[in-house]
């Protein structure tokens, strides 16, 4: 069994190497992820921030199919990162077939397919302040006891991670790249506020309404926010 040190170093180590010439807190978060990918028998890992509710940005994954997996929550407006941040607390789900599909009926058939057998959302947060999520993903076989505990070590590493980051300015901002990356779903955010405006709905129910259009129509959230945004697109005010 691995001590919470001796992970620490092992994951330090991995980090180092992924880092290699490359700087920035968005590296070293992607180097958490792969390290994560060593330490446990996963198929993929990620780290999400969550700047607040009903909204997410991927911040690092192992891979581009653990990327989209978690965009993907973002899109239907479910899944286990989003409730791990409204709950605070873990969500950990050995068996997305039996236990997902009820609970996520619009996201787990998704990750099914892409291979994810399991799930296990940790929420990164010191006391009542929350700064983002760390999502592990495994195939066939589920993270036993030694394994969860493990995975606990790598949210508070993770969680390190982000602490330092705001430390180095006295807490009052996120590092440049990790600001960067929360600007990514920003034509999203823009086009929630066009809809609200054309609808006279509230900022929550017109994200609701894209998100019903985007499948109704089958396209992803992204895609029409853009189409929003140039005037090709617009919810009806009838969700139905």
């Amino acid at each position: 069994m691995s001590d919470a040190a001796s992970i620490r170093r092992r994951v330090d180590a991995a980090i180092a190497r992924r880092r290699a010439g490359e700087a920035g807190m968005v590296a070293t978060l992607d180097g958490l992820c792969a390290a994560a990918c060593q330490e446990l028998p996963l198929t993929g890992a990620a780290t999400t921030l969550v700047p607040s509710v009903g909204s997410h940005t991927v911040a690092a994954a192992s891979s581009a199919t653990t990327r989209e997996l978690e965009e993907a929550q973002f899109g239907v407006g479910e899944g286990p990162t989003g409730d791990a941040f409204t709950s605070r607390r873990p969500v950990l789900v050995a068996d997305l077939t039996l236990a997902g599909l009820p609970r996520w009926p619009g996201w787990a058939p998704v990750a099914v397919r892409a291979g994810a057998a399991a799930v296990y959302a940790l929420p990164l947060h010191v006391g009542a302040t929350i700064f983002g999520v760390l999502t592990l993903y495994a195939g066939s076989r589920p993270l036993d006891p030694e394994g969860l505990r493990t995975a606990l070590v790598l949210a508070d590493i993770a969680t390190d991670i982000l602490l330092d980051g705001r430390a180095a300015d006295g807490g009052s901002t996120l590092p440049p790249d990790l600001g960067d990356v929360l600007g990514g779903h920003a034509h999203v955010y823009q086009a929630q506020g066009m809809v609200m405006v054309a609808l006279g709905v509230g900022l929550a129910e017109a994200l609701a309404r894209m998100r019903a259009h985007a499948w109704a129509t089958d396209q992803d959230l992204g895609a029409l926010a853009t189409e929003i945004v140039s005037g090709r697109q617009m919810p009806t005010a009838d969700p139905g």
